[in-house]
């Protein structure tokens, strides 16, 4: 497993170690550069002094120049060792790295320093700037022609020359004065690096560590003390995500307790029943415990259906909404219950537009008018009549209401008619209590509403569903 701390680290270490690197490596080479400009422009400029005094010195004998550097250089050595860096009065022990020479075609060398061959260093085809080896070491080397006083004259050439050794010294003095502190300031950058990222990522661990401690049971919000703007979204989107799974366990939970709690009764009486008419010997009571067998197993697929339909609602699943003819709907639901309503001789109507488009889940949308009008044929009565009305109020939204004949729902029921498991009129009906919380959540899933109109006269109920005819993008 990768660890986006350690890579982070190590990528950024090896990253400034690099650059260090590079860095390191200009400089060096700038200097280098800049060290071979300045001596050879030193070189230059020695040449061209010495040039400008050839003449005068070529009219002094030669032992009497060789005892003039002879005298200049045991002075340098008399007041400073070989190896000494420090500058004298009659010079620097450095001069003894340096050397020149006066030459001619024809005559050969004809005055040199105490440090020069008495061959020439060079030919006298050679102007400019070239390098030498004398004395199994490298030498710069800047040579010119001296200007001639008659044109008959033989040409001379003055070669100065300098100890290589001088230039890499300083270069690798400067490359070590550079580079030293840049090998100390990697470590430095490495630990400066380590503790900046564990102090960055905090708020990864903080959060790392908060997701370690949920558990099916404890699924609350996760806090983080510091969040940054980059784990705002994954937190809200992880509370979000353990918000919905909190309450899919609560469902899941309260639905295998209320199917367990709600099956347990019809699945006794169908045992008492079957037990009766195993062992009853009248024909007519063995006609009427397997006439309650088929109640039971009506009422316990009826309560199965609801549960599952709950489960879906209450769930959160994605319906697909289509463009749905609601009248159609209505038909196909009123045609299914015309049987129900004819064995209690009760009038079934519907009134409305022949169609109305709109967006919606047709399984949902028969759902929700199939409970709907179901109570009211349970609950109305004999002889009820059940209409039916379709309306638009504007160009948005569509009201539906259900009215019935039948005795008024007391007002204590009304406050309580929509919440789950409340059954009012037990001894009217074999329900669980779940047809009106199911047709609540179905409005609802469809952006709209339902509601128990208040009693306009002594007798009836009337439900008010009001239903988006477009559906909200955000829905």
């Amino acid at each position: 497993m990768l660890s986006i701390k350690k890579r982070l680290i190590t990528m950024t270490v090896t990253a400034a170690t690099v650059l260090i690197a590079i860095s390191w490596s200009l400089i060096f080479a700038e200097s280098k550069h800049e060290i071979d400009e300045i001596f050879d422009a030193r070189l230059g400029q020695s040449a061209k002094l010495l040039a400008l005094s050839a003449p005068q010195l070529l009219m002094m004998p030669p032992e009497q120049l060789e005892l003039f550097y002879e005298q200049w250089y045991q002075g340098i050595s008399n007041h400073a060792g070989l190896d000494d860096d420090d500058p004298t009065p009659y010079g620097h022990p450095y001069e003894q790295k340096l050397m020149f020479q006066l030459f001619s075609a024809s005559e050969g060398v004809l005055l040199r320093s105490p440090a020069a061959p008495p061959t020439p260093l060079s030919v006298p085809d050679k102007i400019g700037y070239h390098p030498i080896s004398f004395d199994s070491q490298l030498w710069r080397s800047f040579q010119i022609r001296l200007p001639s006083s008659a044109p008959d004259q033989e040409a001379a050439f003055l070669i100065v020359a300098e100890k290589q050794a001088i230039r890499d010294e300083l270069i690798d003095d400067i490359a070590f004065s550079t580079g030293i502190p840049q090998l100390l300031l990697i470590p430095c950058l490495a630990l400066a690096i380590i503790l900046l990222v564990n102090y960055i990522m905090q708020p990864v661990g903080e959060l790392q560590q908060a997701l370690s401690r949920r558990t099916i049971n404890k699924l609350h919000a996760i806090q983080v003390s510091q969040p940054t703007i980059e784990l705002k979204p994954l937190i809200d989107q992880l509370n979000y995500l353990l918000s919905e799974l909190d309450k899919a366990w609560v469902r899941e939970k309260r639905f295998t307790h209320t199917a367990a709690h709600e099956l347990k009764t019809p699945l006794a009486v169908l045992r008492l029943n079957a037990e009766n008419a195993l062992a009853s010997d009248n024909p007519t009571d063995l006609q009427n415990d397997l006439t309650h067998i088929l109640k039971g197993i009506e009422r316990t697929d009826r309560l199965i259906q609801q549960l599952l339909m709950l489960a879906r609602v209450e769930g959160g699943n994605a319906f697909p909404f289509n463009e749905t003819d609601l009248m159609a709907c209505l038909r196909d639901v009123i045609g299914s219950l015309v049987p129900l309503a004819l064995k209690q001789d009760q009038n079934l109507s519907l009134d409305g537009p022949d169609t109305l488009m709109m967006d919606a889940n047709g399984v949902l949308l028969t759902s929700l008018f199939s409970n709907l009008i179901d109570n009211a044929i349970r609950y109305a009565g004999k002889n009820a009549d059940i209409n039916i009305s379709v309306t638009l109020q504007s160009d948005d939204w569509v009201a539906i209401r259900v009215c019935d004949s039948g005795q008024p729902i007391p007002d204590m029921i009304r406050e309580r008619i929509f919440e789950k498991f409340f059954r009012a009129n037990t001894e009217r009906g074999d329900g669980a209590g779940l047809g009106m919380s199911i047709i609540s959540d179905i409005a609802l899933l469809h952006g709209g509403d339902i509601v128990l109109e208040g009693n306009q006269t002594a007798s009836g109920n009337c439900f008010l569903v009001t239903l988006p005819v477009h559906r909200a993008l955000n829905q």
